[in-house]
């Protein structure tokens, strides 16, 4: 018999999405929290034209206070893709069982034990059973590629990456930030190029904004994530391209070392947190 567990699916989803929100919120703020009360004493003591000014003792909070909230988050982002990967797993142990479920029927259904419309109903079982897998298969990698993006803008915050040009660094971020303007209708001339190098389409996983980045108050509206390792020669090819019609990208090898890779090429403006007044 075929086991349906849609509430503790939707359980495991929004547990983790409201966990994950929440921890990012507290790693933005708190440092931005300190800033503000560095920079308010600061101001005390200067006129109101005067730049408020931190001191060492408070940017070495500061540093630490971001470190911290960075270790949070991707303490955090850990346990929320472990819930994801049990309830893939449970779902995955449905769609096996649905898979032999149909597999049954039909010799069944051949041999005139049963009717046509049980079989049909294995194979609807079935294919609601794959799409349950592809769905939470899609929200991992859309949770890795959105940790990856945390991660290597603290990377390119330590930098001078900020000029327009090619950044190269040996670790975990390429960057160019391009003259041209980029605009989601864009992308049909990317995957033109794509195509006629690869023979395949564009392997988009993310084009502007979507629930994830909603959920987890992401910016990426004028934004496309292209699951393609950076390495790679697509990768090479698609970083060169992009290069050369002078279009913003973010190359991105990975987010957390032996975990989550997140690998892909962010095209576009860097996402950036929503903000609300």
């Amino acid at each position: 018999m075929f086991h349906k567990k849609p509430k503790v699916e939707d359980s495991l989803w929004r547990r983790g999405v409201a966990l994950l929100a929440v921890t990012f919120i507290l790693a933005i703020a708190a440092p931005l929290a300190l800033a503000q009360k560095a920079a308010g004493r600061k101001s005390k003591s200067r006129s109101a034209n005067a730049t408020p000014k931190v001191s060492k003792e408070d940017a070495k909070k500061l540093a630490e206070a971001a470190s911290q909230s960075r270790a949070n988050l991707l303490s955090t982002s850990n346990a929320y893709r472990e819930s994801l990967e049990i309830l893939l797993e449970l779902q995955r142990q449905d769609e096996s069982r649905a898979t032999e479920i149909v597999g049954k029927r039909k010799e069944l259904l051949d041999l005139g034990v049963i009717a046509k419309r049980e079989l049909e109903e294995g194979e609807r079982a079935l294919v609601e059973a794959q799409g349950k897998v592809a769905e939470t298969t899609k929200r991992i990698a859309e949770v890795d590629q959105l940790m990856a993006e945390v991660t290597a803008a603290e990377e390119l915050a330590k930098t001078a990456a900020e000029r327009l040009g090619l950044y190269r660094s040996g670790g975990l971020v390429v960057r160019y930030a391009g003259a041209s303007h980029w605009a989601l209708s864009d992308l049909a001339k990317v995957d033109a190029f794509f195509r006629l190098k690869f023979a395949r389409p564009l392997p988009v996983s993310a084009v502007g904004q979507t629930e994830t980045h909603n959920q987890l108050g992401f910016d990426h509206r004028e934004a496309v994530d292209v699951a393609i390792h950076p390495d790679s020669a697509e990768g090479q090819a698609l970083i060169s391209y992009l290069a050369s019609q002078g279009v913003s990208f973010i190359a991105i090898r990975g987010a957390i070392p032996g975990s989550a890779t997140g690998a892909h090429i962010h095209i576009g403006p860097p996402s950036k947190r929503i903000t609300t007044h």
